[in-house]
């Protein structure tokens, strides 16, 4: 059985330093990695009236492409196990599913490290709403990575 550390990615600054410290602490602790990036389901009245089902799930896999470049390349140079995973709806729905449900396999989650922030511009404070929502749902520990000040670049 091994453990996991579960890190969202959506290629934010916050999101690689998140990453970064991720594959740190699974050198030090022989965990294996699962990385998310979650793509918007488009699930709406008007994408459905628009678009076909094929055309959505090409268009997020384009962007799941796009926000994840480079990442397969950088953990695979680390020698860390991972796995690259795209999900799609809700990123705090899609996290905590994910986290309840491999609870039941051979990778169960352990943690979940993430940035403070990630990449939504209508969000203020200290916490992002996905970073507030994982550490209020209680379904394993959390790490915040904090948001890099422009002191600390």
């Amino acid at each position: 059985m091994a453990k996991t550390i579960l890190v969202p990615y959506d290629s934010s600054d916050n999101a690689k330093k998140a990453l970064k410290w991720a594959v740190d602490f699974a050198k030090l602790t022989g965990l294996r990695l699962q990385v998310m990036n979650i793509q918007p389901s488009f699930r709406t009245v008007h994408a459905k009236a628009f678009f076909n089902r094929g055309d959505v799930e090409e268009y997020q896999t384009q962007l799941f492409k796009e926000a994840t470049e480079g990442v397969d390349t950088m953990l695979n140079e680390t020698g860390v196990p991972y796995e690259l995973s795209m999900g799609a709806g809700d990123p705090k729905e899609c996290l905590i599913d994910f986290v309840l449900q491999s609870k039941t396999t051979e990778n169960p989650v352990e943690l979940i490290v993430m940035g403070s922030r990630g990449t939504n511009p209508f969000f203020g404070g200290v916490l992002g709403s996905v970073s507030y929502a994982m550490i209020n749902a209680g379904v394993c520990p959390v790490t915040i990575i904090p948001q890099m000040k422009e002191h600390d670049q």
